[in-house]
């Protein structure tokens, strides 16, 4: 049986690589902090020319992080469960389909039961 695993791995992407170019130089670089609003701080360092973004993801919670301190928007409840058995449900059948399903059911269930 084939696996249907990929052969890429997933690395972070602000860690410096060991990898460079033979004989060239290495771009110049600075650190950027970003908060989240849980004040943790992520690190990232890029090339001099690169553009900062705006937002970055939290390494600890997963939040949005920005570079001003404390003006980081808070990150929402997540939901579980984003959907419900019934809500699956109705995206495969309409109201129809169900109704006709429930009857077969019900006369298939009344047809099994012992008659006293």
């Amino acid at each position: 049986m084939k696996s249907h695993r990929s052969g890429l791995r997933a690395s972070r992407l602000a860690r410096p690589t060991d990898q460079v170019d033979r004989g060239a130089p290495l771009a110049d670089r600075h650190s950027v902090t970003f908060w989240c609003a849980a004040d943790h701080d992520t690190v990232l360092t890029l090339a001099v020319e690169a553009d900062v973004p705006s937002t970055w993801d939290c390494d600890r919670c997963g939040g949005p992080a920005s570079t001003d301190r404390g003006t980081a928007v808070p990150l929402g409840p997540t939901r579980w469960f984003p959907r419900t058995p019934y809500e699956f449900l109705m995206m495969r059948r309409s109201p129809e389909d169900g109704e006709r399903i429930l009857a077969e059911a019900l006369a298939a269930m009344r047809k099994a039961r012992p008659r006293n």
